[in-house]
């Protein structure tokens, strides 16, 4: 099964209306890390919709979405939450426990409350029916005693990885039994260019669209470009460049105006040699 070493991913699918509580499922998703004896660190939300859970070793982040279309279901999944971890050191892939077991633990942790219709793992064409989870789940389904030692966690902990083959070797033929997906058959011109008999080898570029603001009556337009023609009589490279803008995107009499009340606020500042004075001034004020 492909996967990385650093970044694995689950979900659980509700094809009926549910309703998921966040907080709650973070709160699992923690007590879950804490029986592979992995000490929390944070607990954090980035939306009504998004959240976290940090250990030394491992991010895991819960996403939900509505609506969703996943390749190995014929209907429509009413919800989706989606289970994410990956090692907050990627350096370091042999220490802690295998991020396999940690997705597995999350997984069926929160699957035995939540009661999916289905869950994905770790490919989006891999997904197990409650049935098989069910049976996938012992090792993982009992919780650590508050008054175990630290010895009995780690037990538990590696008794927690025993039905993690198991799960890998159902995934890994359901995907065997799976057709690949159909790619869309377009006409042979979408793909490649044609010119003057010969094929591309590349792509055509996209040029990206230049904005406009240029200014919408002709008067303006015309001011815009007398300004720009004045700021040049004084300031030659900012003259330049309001031309050059006036060309490319059109003339625009609000940055014509306050490029001119710059250039002439520095000619000023530089004829009277108090160019120095108002450097300092400025200086200060944001000191």
């Amino acid at each position: 099964m492909a996967q990385s070493d650093t970044r694995v991913m689950a979900g659980l699918i509700f094809m009926e209306e549910k309703s998921i509580d966040l907080l709650d499922a973070v709160t699992r998703t923690a007590e879950a890390l804490k029986g592979l004896c992995e000490d929390v660190r944070s607990l954090g939300f980035l939306s009504d919709r998004d959240a976290g859970v940090e250990t030394e070793q491992y991010r895991v982040c819960l996403t939900l979405s509505d609506n969703v279309v996943l390749p190995g279901l014929e209907e429509e999944a009413n919800t989706l939450l989606r289970i994410d971890v990956c090692r907050r050191d990627p350096a370091e892939p042999g220490s802690g426990p295998a991020i396999d077991a940690v997705l597995a633990r999350v997984a069926i942790d929160l699957s035995d409350h939540l009661r999916p219709k289905h869950l994905q793992w770790v490919e989006q064409e891999a997904i197990l029916s409650t049935e098989e989870v069910f049976e996938a789940r012992e090792p993982a389904a009992c919780d650590t005693p508050e008054a175990d030692t630290l010895r009995d966690q780690t037990l538990r902990a590696r008794s927690a990885l025993t039905g993690i083959g198991e799960l890998h070797s159902r995934l890994d033929e359901q995907l065997e039994r799976t057709p690949p997906p159909e790619m869309p058959v377009l006409p042979w011109k979408d793909f490649l260019g044609e010119s003057e008999g010969i094929i591309e080898d590349t792509p055509q570029m996209v040029v990206p669209a230049i904005e406009n603001i240029a200014e919408e009556t002709d008067r303006l337009r015309l001011s815009a470009w007398l300004l720009s023609l004045a700021v040049a009589c004084i300031a030659l490279p900012v003259g330049v460049a309001l031309v050059i803008i006036n060309l490319v995107k059109g003339e625009n009499l609000r940055l014509a105006g306050q490029a001119a009340a710059l250039s002439g606020l520095f000619v000023s500042l530089q004829a009277n040699g108090a160019t120095a004075a108002a450097a300092q001034v400025i200086q200060s004020v944001l000191g």
